[in-house]
């Protein structure tokens, strides 16, 4: 219905830079196909996750220990990006190599 209407959306979650992130990106990237290029999916990265601030080194536990703050939020949301060019590689202009 969205994407038949052109319809925007608005999402949020608690902080924001976690699960809203990851469902906005990955609705992205399926409703709009230019974020299934090569140049669209950095600039997809870079919208959704490293301008809104998101903690990579807290949530992947990067050079500290890990604590309350780990969660492989950005892991989880590459699995389901490969799981969805797995099942529609024809869709997409890049293959899980990269």
């Amino acid at each position: 219905e969205v994407y038949e209407h052109r319809s925007s959306v608005l999402m949020h979650c608690s902080d924001g830079w976690d699960r809203t992130s990851q469902s906005v990106s990955l609705a992205a990237l399926c409703l709009d196909a230019s974020h299934r290029t090569r140049v669209g999916f950095l600039r997809l990265v870079q919208r959704d996750f490293c301008c809104f601030g998101h903690p990579f080194r807290k949530r992947l536990a990067l050079g500290q220990p890990v604590d309350s703050e780990f969660c492989p939020v950005l892991i989880q949301w590459l699995e389901c990006v490969y799981q969805i060019v797995d099942q529609f590689p024809w869709e997409f202009e890049f293959t899980p190599g990269l």
